[in-house]
């Protein structure tokens, strides 16, 4: 028999110990109906005695150990870049996958065609939820099924991904984003997986590469995904796989960090993948509302600053981004035009964000 799984695990942590353990706690109770599976932890050079706590409870499980902090994309490029197995699947620290879910994503990425590349999971907020009421004073979670207010004892699960799709603004978002998972019916075919829990064909990983390490972490997922697309290949949603996602939990949504990579990625993923009237228009307008609220002093200066490091580091990462844009011309399949009509519109309402 041959001793090449048929699916690699991998998992990528830094300092978030009690995350990851129970996340491993998850994978070890997979049931996995005959699927050979090898579970890779990835630890990103962490201080918090994050590989020694894995080695001890985990001993079945490979670990990696990086010198230095690489980020999700580095990180987890760390074992794609070498996989053996026809199968990878990513799945986040904070996230604690149900019991079929390692199974349902083989067999599903197994019974597609050759063109579906990725299969993403059904993500699932960790927190329980309960609807807010008219004179509610707990802080609120607004999203399309209305509004929500956090409660352990509740019986609502908002979910966090279905997948991600990108907006006609340049902007990618999650499907489904905080909309009730009891009604939420999302479509199989989605522009691109969320790198929280998916699964990915080696072979199409060897065709268009891994992670663009310059992203260290966000919107990594969705520049393969546009990768992906192309170079011919779709992505689906697979609604068996299930996972409960302690969101932000890692990287504070709105922090620093957050909104550095967040704004720089964005940008820099356009310039690599977009048409060009998309890619200008979107810089042209982040370098437009940046300047305004600089000049009126519209928002705090933490804000301004942030948004200025945005530009410098995109003008620093220009010339090598065009070059990987060029590159992925000459290899592409598809017209990125016809890869745009895949594009949504942006939502009448806003939904709120999560945690500050």
């Amino acid at each position: 028999m041959s001793s090449t799984p048929d699916v690699t695990v991998v998992t990528v942590t830094y300092n978030g110990v009690d995350l990851v353990l129970d996340c491993l706690d998850g994978l070890a109770g997979q049931h996995l109906d005959g699927v050979r599976a090898e579970v890779v932890v990835v630890d990103n050079a962490s201080a918090d005695g994050t590989a020694d706590a894995v080695a001890r409870a985990h001993p079945e499980v490979r670990l990696v150990r990086s010198a230095v902090n690489t980020g999700f994309a580095g990180g987890n490029n760390l074992v794609l870049d070498d996989v053996r197995s026809p199968y990878v699947v990513l799945l986040n620290n904070d996230a604690v996958p149900e019991p079929g879910f390692v199974a349902a994503l083989v067999r599903g990425l197994q019974q597609a065609p050759r063109e579906v590349a990725a299969l993403t999971a059904t993500v699932l907020l960790a927190d329980r939820f309960r609807p807010a009421g008219p004179d509610e004073h707990e802080p609120r979670v607004s999203g399309p099924s209305g509004e929500y207010v956090r409660d352990a004892r509740g019986t609502t699960t908002l979910v966090n991904s279905t997948g991600n799709v990108v907006r006609r603004d340049g902007f990618g978002v999650d499907r489904g984003w905080l909309e009730d998972a009891s009604t939420h019916r999302p479509e199989r075919e989605v522009f691109g997986f969320c790198g929280a829990a998916a699964i990915l064909r080696t072979s199409a990983l060897r065709d268009v590469g891994t992670f663009d390490e310059d992203f260290f972490l966000y919107y990594e997922d969705t520049d393969l995904s546009w990768r992906l697309r192309l170079a011919g290949y779709r992505v689906e949603h697979c609604p068996d796989a299930v996972v409960r996602h302690r969101h932000a939990a890692s990287t504070r949504e709105g922090s620093e960090v957050f909104r550095f990579h967040d704004g720089r990625n964005r940008l820099l993923m356009l310039l690599k993948d977009a048409t060009w009237p998309l890619a200008l228009r979107a810089l042209g307008r982040y370098v437009l509302t940046t300047a305004s609220i600089a000049v009126r002093r519209s928002q705090p200066w933490p804000l301004v600053r942030t948004r200025l490091r945005v530009l410098a580091s995109t003008a620093v990462m220009l010339p090598p981004t065009l070059r990987k844009r060029r590159r992925i011309g000459r290899s592409a399949r598809v017209p990125r035009v016809q890869v745009e009509a895949l594009l949504v519109a942006p939502p009448e309402r806003a939904t709120g964000g999560y945690r500050a």
